[in-house]
């Protein structure tokens, strides 16, 4: 097995001296999906053959499946170079016996350079050709770790949703088999299929029983995106007056996102103010209107442009801004506003001030 392989030994050595990074996956690495599904140290190995193997998980996180991670075995230990795994994933069909992939969702072919291959680990280990219907104990002892990472264009999936991991291997049978899984059993049995052909499920086949097959999957939650529409804007205010405005905050980002969101008590810098709500939670395409309350600052003739900040609570450097322009204008002479009031009481007082002085 020739490429990218992880030796646990060597491994541990480089490590100590910080020249590499492991990219196997262990159970403090987290996961997207209802429990990993481990590997079974004495367990089986499905035989791929020329057919498609595949088993279920339920998303519990909405985010994109960045890794996938599974271990597999070879037929009597005689370990092979591979040049490529094709993998799919599919909907679910629940079924009326037992449930199975329903239509191809995303798939993609991993060349060499995209698999990495960490093992060996050790048991005593069965191997299973459910579509000969043979069986072989003991039939090797060494068993690997698959892990495909940072997949570019990943598939995206929705939390509750169940989908099902499909691989396809580029051999013959009693080559390379995909290793059950020692965790709880989830929902019904893996299967195995051709390509538009009826998937089967697979059974152990000594005592009958649903297997799964050992997988994980990982990844990023899906990512929102902060945006602010609105400004407020007041031109002639009352010095030590409350106005009053709103604004929204909305969570554009990518399907079942969640936002925490919250407005930089210190902006935008003059007056008092008050945000009702000051913060929250958004989800994805969901908005917000924001009440903004100031109190203009005592100074006459006063002119202000600034700006409110709302940012992402998970990234601070994610924000967005919201415009604000406040007037206060210049408190004019009592006795100009008592002749201003006087001429609107009496608007033929101006008349005859005009005749008075001789301008008609």
């Amino acid at each position: 097995m020739k490429n990218k392989i992880i030796g646990i030994l060597v491994c541990t050595l480089l490590i100590g001296f910080g020249t590499i990074g492991v990219a196997d996956w262990d159970p403090d690495d987290g996961h997207k999906m209802h429990y990993p599904q481990e590997p079974d140290p004495n367990g089986w190995d499905i035989d791929w053959g020329y057919w498609s193997l595949g088993d279920d998980w339920k998303c519990t996180e909405c985010g994109t499946v960045t890794d996938i991670h599974f271990w597999i075995s070879w037929w009597n230990d005689e370990e092979l170079d591979i040049p490529n795994i094709y993998i799919s994933i599919w909907s679910n069909n629940p079924g009326t016996e037992y449930s199975m992939p329903e239509k191809e969702l995303w798939n993609r072919t991993f060349d060499i350079d995209d698999i990495i291959i960490a093992g060996p680990w050790e048991g005593e280990q069965g191997w299973y050709n459910p579509i000969l219907g043979e069986w072989e104990l003991n039939n090797h002892f060494r068993y690997y770790q698959i892990n495909i990472m940072e997949i570019e264009k990943p598939f995206k999936q929705i939390e509750g949703e169940i989908y099902w991991l499909v691989i396809r291997m580029p051999f013959n049978y009693n080559v390379i088999g995909w290793k059950t899984s020692i965790s709880d059993q989830f929902e019904d049995t893996a299967v195995f299929g051709l390509p538009g052909e009826e998937w089967r499920p697979i059974y152990d086949p000594i005592d009958g029983n649903k297997m799964d097959l050992a997988f994980v999957i990982t990844g990023k939650p899906s990512k929102p995106d902060l945006t602010c529409k609105g400004a407020l804007t007041w031109r002639e205010v009352k010095p030590e007056s409350t106005v009053t405005g709103t604004f929204d905050v909305c969570n554009e980002g990518e399907t079942c996102s969640k936002l925490n969101w919250e407005i930089d008590p210190t902006t935008p810098g003059f007056g008092t103010w008050t945000f009702t709500p000051a913060s929250g939670t958004l989800a994805a395409g969901d908005c917000v209107t924001v009440t903004a309350e100031c109190i203009a600052p005592p100074d006459q003739n006063t002119e202000f442009t600034g700006k409110i900040k709302v940012f992402n609570s998970d990234d601070p450097s994610d924000f967005c801004e919201i415009d604000v322009y406040l007037k206060t204008p210049r408190t004019r002479n009592l006795h100009i506003q008592l002749l201003e009031r006087l001429f609107e009481r009496f608007p033929t007082v101006f008349t005859i001030f005009k005749y008075i002085l001789g301008l008609q």
